[in-house]
């Protein structure tokens, strides 16, 4: 057993407080740890607020309209287009909701889209592909497409063209606010 020995003139009483406060400590407080976030589902923003369509008019049944049709996807905002690669497409169908007896035909161009985009455009029947390699994250850029004839089968059903966006990937993938575009013409039947 240790002797605890006393400093002259510092009282007995003092020194065994000393000596317990140093053996006894009371625990820190500790702040309360912060709540772990509960994951929040999101939700991409729409690359694109609304779509420009110059539509091609009538087209009979078997027959091809001019090259006239231009398609304006329009950016919702700045930056709504995020940098790097991205896609998305466009379908046609017929009233009936056919697309077999649709097709794009002619070359699409997208010449007048902003050099910032690279956007390219292909077509295989009633699907126009539409893809950008970038984004000017700083302006509202369109996507616009024109070079585009659309050509009817002589079964394609009468009536309003029916031109619906999909398919969005990469920096597109928020798509749009409304998929079902303004109809790009109407087929009628041969007289």
């Amino acid at each position: 057993m240790r002797r605890l020995s006393v400093v002259p003139g510092l009282p007995l009483a003092l020194a065994l407080a000393v000596v317990l406060a140093a053996c006894t400590s009371t625990p820190t407080p500790q702040p309360t740890p912060a709540a772990t976030p509960t994951p929040q589902p999101t939700t991409a923003r729409p690359a694109f607020v609304d779509v420009s369509i110059v539509g091609v008019g009538t087209i009979q049944r078997g027959g091809a309209s001019a090259a006239t049709l231009r398609l304006s996807f329009n950016e919702a905002s700045v930056a709504a287009i995020a940098p790097g690669p991205g896609s998305f497409e466009v379908t046609l169908s017929d009233s009936a909701g056919s697309g077999a007896t649709l097709s794009f035909t002619g070359t699409p161009s997208t010449a007048n889209s902003p050099g910032s985009l690279g956007a390219s455009a292909s077509v295989s029947g009633n699907l126009l592909t539409v893809q950008v390699r970038g984004s000017d994250t700083l302006n509202v850029e369109p996507i616009i497409v024109t070079g585009l004839a659309i050509a009817a089968s002589s079964t394609a059903a009468p009536g309003p063209i029916v031109a619906t966006m999909g398919a969005f990937t990469g920096s597109l993938a928020g798509g749009a606010t409304d998929v079902v575009l303004v109809s790009p013409g109407s087929v009628v039947s041969n007289p």
